[in-house]
């Protein structure tokens, strides 16, 4: 593995500065990184700092989000061959020079990301006295979390299609902040350490965070109190980690560990009046096209109306726009559907021709006519990104619960939160979820893994002009090489 060396920032002036800038300056010295954590603040700084670095453009300020993922699962319409954008990406040409180094930078910044996660995860113990129980146990809990789930994400990404070949060696997997190259590991070791350091984080969270006993707590505390426990569901909280357990379970075949953390989670957070994350009404907020009250896990970016500036405007041409083919979007949508209402809009693009555009990310409008209160509702989910939603632990259950009454309960209580009629024909469910996956996670990263998961063979698309059609999936196309840099520093 390339050899990542922490970086740090003399705590003064880390304090003084932004939170992601601990990350990026070169070491010079290890005193700088030991006097860092030689506060409470310095160890919340240090992880905070791996959180904003998570909204980096490589990762889910972009790629792993809106674009990469979401472009090889066709959802989008990328005209003019080898001319658009992402054609290269849309064609899995993974030799083309600036795929490359895309999918190059993805794993440096997530080996970065996790050297750091085991940097505060070793000063943790040396410092449980600096921090006492109640902070050890979070910043603890959610480091180990952090790792796991960047484990998770290159595992997705380089990893085999693990039900076909769960033995490959792929990737490494860092448990110190020791600087060596590791070996490649089969897929399901990794994923036994991935559920290994979950089980772990949910452990500590289970003794100290708040949002068990108090809810996400999305609001600033009061004067003098501070926000470091507060905002759980823009932190791995504790129903977050199961939550992720039961995606990582899912992913590598484990379906028994997946049903019991996908239902903890319901079980735990949707009792009929008392939810911890309740499904949105529309009479809620208009604006609301992420559905905040539902996330379990979100990235706090301020700089969330670029993703809607970059990717999707229609002030955009054809050769750089992610948009949706018309068609595909009325196809996909049944016409009641929440999603479909008030995630697309159709308007002009550059040529004056009026075409579906999608909205989730757009800018959500602060009036100076709202009140009080709106412009509080509208703060809560201008700037999130969704990493996990209460409806995937619902979908999780649909998949693997083989009481076919409880299958279909789980998947139409997610379709009657979107206005949808139920499904009451067992034989329809498996074709019903792959649609829910469509509609729900677009601009999320998550479909393109769900076929992988799927092993399918075959995606379908739709480019407008030419129609529908089907792409042909193979085992390369799934599973990318290793980048260079890091074939290259097994060679030394």
């Amino acid at each position: 593995m390339r050899k990542y060396i922490l970086s740090f920032l003399l705590l003064p002036v880390l304090l003084l500065t932004s939170c992601n800038n601990w990350l990026d300056v070169e070491p010079e010295d290890r005193i700088m990184e030991e006097k860092l954590f030689e506060s409470r603040e310095g160890f919340m700084a240090a992880l905070n700092g791996v959180y904003i670095e998570m909204n980096a453009a490589t990762l889910y300020g972009g790629r792993m989000s809106v674009s990469l993922f979401d472009v090889l699962a066709q959802y989008y319409s990328a005209a003019m061959s080898y001319e658009h954008a992402y054609s290269y990406y849309k064609n899995f040409d993974y030799s083309q020079a600036s795929v490359k180094s895309t999918y190059g930078t993805i794993w440096d910044k997530y080996y970065n990301l996790i050297a750091n996660c085991n940097t505060i995860i070793e000063h943790c113990d040396k410092g449980k006295d600096i921090l006492g129980e109640e902070y050890y146990n979070i910043v603890k809990g959610e480091a180990l979390a952090l790792r796991a789930l960047f484990h998770f994400e290159v595992l997705r990404i380089w990893g085999p299609i693990f039900r076909e070949n769960p033995e490959m060696e792929c990737i490494p997997y860092a448990e110190t902040s020791k600087v060596e190259v590791r070996p490649l590991l089969a897929a399901n070791v990794v994923y036994e350490k991935i559920k290994k350091d979950l089980l772990e984080a949910e452990g500590y969270l289970a003794e100290s965070d708040p949002i068990i006993t108090e809810g996400p707590l999305f609001s600033a505390g009061a004067f003098g109190e501070g926000n470091d426990l507060r905002y759980r569901t823009t932190r791995l909280n504790y129903y977050a980690v199961q939550a992720l357990l039961a995606r990582a379970a899912l992913y590598c075949e484990d379906r028994a560990l997946a049903l019991e953390y996908a239902r903890k989670v319901v079980d735990e957070t949707q009792r009929e009046g008392e939810e911890v994350f309740p499904f949105v009404t529309r009479g809620y907020d208009l604006e609301d096209r992420i559905y905040q009250s539902e996330l379990l896990f979100a990235h706090y970016n301020l700089k969330r109306v670029s993703l809607w500036d970059n990717y999707f405007s229609n002030s955009l041409n054809d050769a750089g726009v992610l948009r949706v083919a018309d068609a595909l979007v009325d196809a996909m949508y049944e016409e009641t559907d929440y999603r479909y209402i008030h995630q697309w809009k159709k308007m002009r693009n550059p040529s004056n021709a009026e075409q579906y555009y999608f909205q989730k990310y757009a800018e959500v409008q602060i009036l100076n006519s709202d009140s009080e209160a709106v412009k509080e509702r509208k703060d809560r989910h201008r700037f999130l990104v969704p990493m996990l939603r209460i409806s995937e632990m619902h979908y999780i259950i649909a998949e693997c619960e083989t009481d076919q009454t409880l299958a279909l309960g789980a998947l139409n209580k997610v379709r009657n939160a979107r206005a949808l009629k139920e499904i009451t024909d067992y034989s329809l469910l498996a074709a019903e979820l792959e649609k829910e996956y469509q509609r729900e996670f677009i601009g999320e990263g998550q479909l393109f893994f769900y076929y992988k998961r799927q092993a399918k063979e075959k995606i379908p698309y739709n480019n407008g002009y030419w129609g529908p059609s089907t792409v042909t999936m193979t085992t390369e196309k799934y599973v990318p090489q290793l980048p260079d840099s890091e074939k290259n520093n097994r060679m030394e």
